[in-house]
């Protein structure tokens, strides 16, 4: 019974794709849609509300509640204390978020502060950076 496959002979050989270009062929193009599989499963699911505790120096320990809504690994929603401020320019990579929060100084100018965090299973950790003031360390867990 023959199978169509024939032994090489020659140069001719050579010019036709062999077993090893075919899978070397097949493994280059499924590296190329790797990147979009591992784009996907670099952002892990941060979304939820969390009660974080502030202490930010010169004030009295202070809690909010970040609320983190999640869409692929874009983040938006409302960081909740005295006031409610939304969240701009939200990312995750990993179980590491980073957004901004702006609201006005003591001039009544706008304020930009970044926060960076790690969720860690039901705990989250991290700082926020606020012009002038420097980092400040934050703690918090899943609210409810």
């Amino acid at each position: 019974m023959e199978l169509g496959f024939r032994k090489p002979v020659g140069r001719a050989s050579a010019r036709r794709p062999g077993w090893t270009r075919i899978v070397v062929t097949l493994l280059g193009l499924t590296a190329l849609g790797a990147p979009g599989v591992q784009a996907q499963a670099a952002c892990e699911d941060v979304s939820g509300a969390w009660a974080v505790d502030l202490a930010i120096p010169g004030n009295a320990p202070q809690q909010v509640t970040v609320t983190l809504e999640q869409t692929e690994c874009e983040v938006t929603g409302l960081v909740k204390g005295n006031n409610e401020t939304p969240i701009e320019d939200g990312s995750v990579e990993g179980w590491t978020f980073t957004f901004t929060t702006t609201r006005p100084d003591q001039a009544g100018q706008p304020l930009a502060i970044v926060w960076t965090g790690t969720v860690d299973g039901d705990a989250v950790s991290g700082t926020f950076e606020v012009p002038g003031l420097g980092s400040v360390e934050f703690s918090g867990k899943r609210a409810g």
